[in-house]
């Protein structure tokens, strides 16, 4: 989900010191290793804040401009994501960790929502 944030969140640190007030979740802000739908390849140079509930549930945040920013469920540890991208495991194991992923995702983004409302 894309969300347009205040001016004053303009940067992965200024939104994480933020998350981390709000959740207990670990946040950190890491290279982008995880694929967004429709990419062939990963672009490594790109950052992203991985919001970690366990090893195969959480969410990053791109900033797509400095202003606005996208949300997506992940498997934030890299092995278990490269378990779920391809095979039958991977369709197996998406089912099974994919509702979770998605409502940290939800939480996060009511989190950000707070940022458009200040």
């Amino acid at each position: 989900m894309k969300l347009k944030l205040l001016p004053p969140y303009d940067s992965l640190g200024k939104i994480e010191r933020f998350l981390k007030t709000r959740t207990n979740l670990q946040c950190s802000i890491q290279l982008d290793q995880w694929p967004d739908e429709g990419e062939l390849m990963l672009n490594t140079a790109k950052q992203c804040l991985v919001i970690k509930k366990n090893g195969w549930i959480g969410a990053k945040i791109v900033l797509k401009t400095p202003t606005i920013v996208d949300v997506k469920p992940i498997a934030p540890n890299t092995f278990v994501n490269t378990l779920t991208q391809k095979g039958i495991f991977a369709f197996f194991v998406r089912s099974v960790i994919s509702g979770p992923q998605y409502r940290v995702a939800h939480q996060i983004e009511n989190y950000l929502v707070e940022i458009q409302n200040q």
